[in-house]
């Protein structure tokens, strides 16, 4: 009994695993046909009426010129894959284009293929003012904080800003204005004992300096491009930084090569105090301190020079120390709903493991919290459109660990526990239908052959869910399921408490909201319709869920293996 019953439960697990790695192929060979057709002419007429073709790429940025039909290039055009292919939104990545003018500074961004909700997708490209924020950028440049996401679709937004800002920085990975690489002759000023450099293996595009036996005694870097865009009177200037073995310290700094005033140039290089002023400091110090509590006070007659010298070194130092291998927890971004679905986790399983479920009132107020907090509040509900984007695209556990968390504990629970912890207990759209269970007088019993038919329908939406991410179909999956309803935006909020001003509005697409709206009058006259009868995450819960000792593979499961060699087959 015990191993047949560890069998099955590792057959269920199996059967999840296989449709995981079945979508990530599919997607990831729909990608790579996506990612080379990205760019067009077409695609770029927003940015560039006149444009007729577009340029070779080039291999430093991944930047195309933009050509009209006379060959005069008008501007520039990238797009922000594969980089962004990482960065997972709410359910998936996105491909967004950049144009740039001939200078190099943005001009506009637009969504060139989004694997994310549609749903959030559609309320960032209606926000004008996301797309805005990213005129006048330019490679290397710092961006303006903060930066403005869409509410209701914060992940999503915040998704996309990201793959913009990677895109600038990588662009800037070769500096146009100070091109040259570091020397072993402009080392030696700073230390004597330099006898070679090689690429440095704990600094990125940093030298490691090297005495006459072979051992590492510094490390040389450069504040450039981080300081291309950082004008001191007239123009930047590049610093170079001479850190101890281990990258920890700045030992010395000497300044390479600058675009400001020659006499400005003078004074700071002929002021030894400023020069040697940050030497011996951790890098961790560097990078938070404050010039004006530090009293750091500017060279004299070159106030400005010397001001972008050391907050080239600040930034640098600040870039330096994001090198650095960090565990896990520290890429976490903790968001307060995370912390809110920790806590819905919690209580879930003590309403399921205690006799607080057996309480009435207690009950209800759980439901109520749920549908007003996780539904209404929070808003980050499971479905099949986010299950097939972590299964397509990789899981935001670096953005939404604690969304993560629950779909670990909505899938896993019915494996481990026997319990559908996430449908009787957590799911805001299940909660708010056993409130309005039995709400009417008159319920229908639906008859057992109706029933078994209408049972088959969400294993039936299951497998049309496998079939549209394995196959490409283009169908929207929050349309079959109702919990983007619960994505409600206050328009006028600072209006909203006057007799007239203010108002909600609903993200959702009318197919979600009908099917949220049929879903709870149905469950008026038959408690819990919509979980029994429509619902393929519930479906998929179901498949996993193991029943006890007695358990066995069942007709549900070969129906699994039959649909997963059905969606590979084709």
């Amino acid at each position: 009994m015990r191993w047949r019953s560890i069998l099955v439960r590792l057959w269920r697990i199996g059967l999840l695993i296989a449709a995981v790695l079945l979508i990530r192929g599919a997607v990831e060979q729909r990608a790579a046909k996506e990612a080379a057709a990205a760019l067009t002419p077409q695609r770029v007429r927003d940015f560039f009426p006149e444009a007729a073709a577009l340029g070779e790429m080039n291999p430093a940025n991944a930047w195309r010129p933009v050509l009209d039909d006379r060959g005069q290039t008008l501007g520039f055009a990238a797009t922000t894959a594969p980089a962004s292919d990482k960065i997972i939104g709410y359910s998936g990545p996105t491909n967004s284009l950049i144009a740039f003018d001939s200078r190099g500074s943005v001009i506009g961004t637009r969504i060139l293929k989004s694997h994310d909700t549609p749903d959030h997708v559609a309320e960032v490209i209606a926000d004008r003012k996301f797309f805005t924020q990213f005129r006048e950028m330019k490679p290397g440049a710092p961006a303006p904080l903060p930066l403005h996401t869409v509410s209701g679709a914060t992940l999503t937004s915040a998704a996309i800003a990201q793959g913009v800002l990677e895109k600038l920085g990588q662009s800037s990975k070769v500096s146009l204005r100070f091109p040259e690489d570091i020397t072993l002759a402009e080392v030696r000023v700073l230390e004597p004992a330099a006898v070679a450099l090689q690429p440095s293996q704990i600094v990125t595009d940093g030298k490691d300096v090297l005495d006459a036996k072979g051992a590492r005694i510094g490390i040389a870097a450069h504040t450039s491009p981080l300081t291309d865009a950082l004008v001191g009177y007239k123009g930047p200037t590049d610093t170079l930084m001479l850190l101890d073995p281990t990258g920890k310290t700045l030992r010395r700094m000497a300044l390479r090569k600058s675009y400001d005033t020659k006499r400005y140039v003078a004074y700071v290089t002929g002021d030894d105090y400023f020069l040697n002023l940050f030497n011996g400091l951790m890098l961790e110090k560097l990078a938070a301190m404050d010039f004006a509590k530090a009293k750091v006070e500017g060279v004299s007659g070159a106030t400005e020079t010397s001001w972008s010298v050391a907050e080239g070194l600040k930034r640098r130092s600040q870039s330096l120390l994001e090198q650095r291998p960090a565990g896990w927890v520290q890429h976490l971004r903790w968001r307060w709903q995370d912390t809110g679905h920790v806590i819905v986790i919690a209580v879930a399983f003590l309403m399921a493991f205690t006799h607080l479920r057996g309480i009435n009132w207690v009950r209800h107020l759980h439901h109520a919290a749920l549908v007003i907090y996780a539904g209404f509040v929070a808003s980050e509900l499971l479905s099949q459109s986010l299950f097939g984007g972590w299964a397509a695209h990789g899981t935001p556990w670096r953005n939404a660990p604690g969304l993560l968390l629950l779909g670990v504990v909505a899938l896993l629970a019915p494996v481990f526990t026997s319990r559908q912890i996430y449908c009787h207990h957590i799911c805001p759209h299940g909660a708010l239908q056993q409130l309005l269970a039995r709400r009417v007088r008159w319920q229908w019993r639906v008859p057992p052959r109706l029933d078994r038919w209408l049972a088959v329908l969400p294993f039936g939406l299951l497998a049309l869910v496998l079939l549209t991410m394995t196959q490409g179909w283009d169908v929207n999956l929050n349309a079959i399921e109702p919990f983007d309803a619960y994505l409600v935006r206050f328009v006028d909020w600072g209006r909203f408490w006057g007799p007239i001003g203010g108002h909600l509005n609903w993200i959702a697409g009318w197919g979600t909201l009908s099917v949220a709206a049929i879903g709870l009058i149905a469950s008026l006259f038959t408690p819990l319709a919509y979980c029994k009868y429509g619902c393929p995450t519930g479906a998929l819960f179901k498949l996993l869920r193991f029943t006890g000792d007695n358990d066995r593979l069942g007709v549900r499961d070969w129906l699994a293996v039959t649909v997963l060699a059905l969606a590979w087959l084709v």
